[in-house]
């Protein structure tokens, strides 16, 4: 079990979302012992510029953009959607007053959490399956470890093919997110005090 693919890869990344659920309280948690709260206000601005950064890898792989690898803009995307995440998640801190910010904060842990299971498990997953056939096609002498071996598989395929199927759920919460984060823009601006 502790060899699976799910387990080895799976892990660390779920690691990597516990640390930035860590590190937006720590944050924010400085940030008021030091009397700095206010500057959590500014920190949405500047993490909605991180998620607008994260969007190149679209751009990329849709060939909007011709220069560059997949891999430096996929690692872009991770990068600038993670500290822009940490950045909106000190913005909001826990200081929910409106239904508003509760949707969009929600919405956004969910994609962020979609976004870290996502294509580079799926990846990661095709390419140990992948070896994992291959290294079943050279064993076949050893019938004590084929059951062991077909289960191994067997779980590893469906973890693949579960994977598989995220892009139809985290493009829509994407949308969902950018629809909630742009009205949350626009009713700032609206009840802001111009005079």
């Amino acid at each position: 079990m502790w060899r699976s693919v799910l387990v080895q890869r799976a892990f660390p990344l779920a690691l990597s979302y516990i640390l930035l659920l860590a590190a937006a309280l720590s944050l924010d948690y400085l940030l008021h012992i030091a009397g700095l709260s206010w500057a959590g206000r500014y920190l949405g601005v500047s993490g909605t510029a991180f998620l607008i950064l994260s969007f190149a890898y679209s751009a990329r792989k849709q060939k909007r953009v011709k220069h560059g690898t997949l891999r430096f803009f996929l690692r872009l995307h991770c990068n600038a959607g993670w500290v822009g995440t940490l950045m909106i998640m000190v913005h909001s801190g826990v200081h929910f007053n409106a239904l508003l910010p509760w949707a969009a904060t929600g919405l956004m842990l969910v994609v962020t959490a979609s976004g870290h299971t996502g294509q580079y498990l799926l990846r990661k997953f095709r390419e140990e399956v992948r070896i994992k056939k291959k290294q079943l096609g050279l064993a076949v002498g050893k019938e004590a470890d084929d059951y062991g071996a077909d289960l191994q598989l067997f779980w590893d395929s469906m973890t693949v093919r579960a994977l598989e199927q995220w892009r139809s759920i985290h493009m829509p919460l994407v949308s969902v997110l950018l629809a909630l984060t742009i009205l949350h823009i626009l009713s700032v601006a609206f009840f802001l005090n111009w005079g």
